[in-house]
C-alpha cells in the first residue's frame, strides 16, 4: 500500500495546535522549520501541497494575556481573530525564507455545502497551486458556530483533500501513529502500520482524550480517514517530530499508520454529494429498492420509498436509509419536496401525475445525482 505515497502528486499536510505551537503559544520553529524545508523539497519535485494549520485560538490567548479568560464562544472567536493574523504573519516569514509565497484561506462548512461555493473553493485552491502559492488553511473560527463548523481540523483537512482531489492527507501529531499493544513485548505498544478499513475494533482504541489545546482525538482522525478512504484517497497519521517525516513517507518508508481502501476515485460531483453537501432530510426506502441501488446503475423510484422526514425542497440533498438498517445507504438530490414525496411514496411512476395534479419526475433521485455510501 505504501506505493500510494510514492505515486501521489497532491498532498494535504495537517498540523494540530500542539504541533504548530510551543508551550508559550508561539509558532514551534523546532518542528515547523524542518517541515517547511521538506515542503520546499516536495514542491521542487512538482508535488501540489496544501497546509492545514490549527493554532489561531492558542496564539490569540497568548497575545491577549488576560487572567481568567473564559472559553465562551465569543471569547474563542475573538482569540481566533487575533491569533489568525499572528500565525499567518509567522508562516509568511517562515516560508519566505525558503522562497515560497503563501496565501491564507479560511473556510466554514457553509463554504462547501452549496455546490457553487464548493466549486469556488476548489477553483481558488487550484489557482493558487497552479501559480506556485502554498495555501495555508484554517477553519474560520472567528465567525463559525456549531451549525457551520467542521468540528476540528481533522475533518477540515479531509474535506480539503476531497476538494483538491488529493491522493494523500498527512495528519501530523504528537504520537508516531495509531498505537496498539505489542504481542511480542507485553506491556509495550507499537505503531499499527496499515489499515484497510475503519472497524469498530479500531475505533475502540480511542481513549477519549485529546492533546492539550487540541480538539480532535483518535475518533476524529478515524472519521476523517473514513471520508478520505471513501473518495479514494489515503491518510497517514504520523509523528510531526520524526526526522524528515514527509520525504520519508513520500519514499514509501514504513512510518506512521497508513489508512487506505479502494483504488477507485470519485469525481468532483460525487465527492461533493458524499461529503460536502449538507443533507436537508431523510428518505427511507424498502429492501427491494435498497437492493436495486446497491447493484448500481439505477435511480430511486417513488414506489420504493417508505417515508420521508425533513423540510426539504426539490433539488435539496437528502440522505437515503434502507428500512431496518443502522447506517445510511446513500445521498442524493431529490426531485421532489418533502410534501410531494410523502404523497407519492410507495406509488408507481404511472400514478404520480394523478396524485400531484401535474406531471412529475420518473425518478425521486436520478442515478447521476446519487452516491452510495
Amino acid at each position: 500500500m505504501r506505493t500510494i505515497l510514492q505515486r501521489a502528486k497532491s498532498w494535504v499536510i495537517k498540523v494540530g495546535t500542539r504541533t504548530c505551537l510551543d508551550g508559550h503559544g508561539r509558532l514551534n520553529g523546532a518542528i515547523l522549520l524542518p517541515l517547511a524545508v521538506q515542503i520546499q523539497k516536495m514542491r521542487a519535485q512538482g508535488k501540489r501541497l496544501v497546509l492545514v494549520s490549527s493554532g489561531a485560538v492558542g496564539m490569540g490567548r497568548e497575545l491577549l494575556q488576560v487572567e481568567g479568560l473564559g472559553d465562551t464562544l465569543p471569547t474563542k472567536q475573538a482569540l481566533a481573530a487575533m491569533g489568525q493574523v499572528a500565525i499567518m504573519h509567522d508562516y509568511q516569514n517562515l516560508f519566505s525564507m525558503l522562497g515560497i509565497p503563501v496565501a491564507q484561506v479560511l473556510l466554514t462548512r457553509d463554504d462547501v455545502a452549496a455546490r457553487e461555493r464548493y466549486l469556488n473553493a476548489r477553483n481558488t485552491l487550484n489557482a493558487l497551486l497552479e501559480h506556485g502559492v502554498l495555501p495555508i488553511i484554517n477553519e474560520n473560527d472567528s465567525v463559525s458556530t456549531g451549525e457551520i463548523r467542521f468540528g476540528d481540523n481533522d475533518q477540515l483537512a479531509a474535506m480539503v483533500g476531497s476538494i483538491i482531489n488529493a491522493e494523500v492527507v498527512v495528519n501530523l501529531t504528537s504520537v508516531p501513529g495509531i498505537l496498539i499493544d505489542d504481542p511480542q513485548n507485553p506491556g509495550q505498544e507499537k505503531v499499527l502500520s496499515e489499515v484497510r478499513a475503519v472497524t469498530p475494533e479500531l475505533a475502540a482504541l480511542d481513549k477519549g482524550t485529546t492533546s492539550q489545546g487540541g480538539t480532535g482525538g483518535l475518533s476524529s482522525k478515524l472519521r476523517a480517514a473514513q471520508m478520505i478512504i471513501r473518495y479514494g484517497g489515503a491518510m497517514v497519521i504520523a509523528g510531526a517530530s520524526t526526522p524528515e517525516i514527509l520525504t520519508r513517507l513520500q519514499a514509501g518508508e514504513e512510518l506512521g499508520t497508513l489508512l487506505a481502501g479502494t483504488e477507485s476515485r470519485l469525481n468532483s460531483r460525487q465527492r461533493w454529494l458524499a461529503e460536502a453537501a449538507r443533507s436537508q432530510g431523510v428518505v427511507t426506502i424498502d429492501s427491494g429498492a435498497a437492493q436495486a441501488l446497491r447493484q448500481g446503475g439505477t435511480s430511486l423510484l417513488a414506489v420504493g420509498v417508505v417515508s420521508c422526514e425533513g423540510d426539504f425542497k426539490a433539488g435539496d440533498l437528502v440522505t437515503v436509509w434502507a428500512q431496518g438498517e443502522d447506517k445510511p445507504l446513500a445521498r442524493g438530490l431529490s426531485n421532489y419536496s418533502q410534501s410531494e414525496l410523502q404523497a407519492v411514496a410507495g406509488h408507481p411512476t404511472s400514478q404520480i401525475a394523478d396524485i400531484l395534479g401535474h406531471p412529475g419526475y420518473e425518478e425521486v433521485i436520478h442515478q447521476s445525482d446519487l452516491i452510495l455510501l
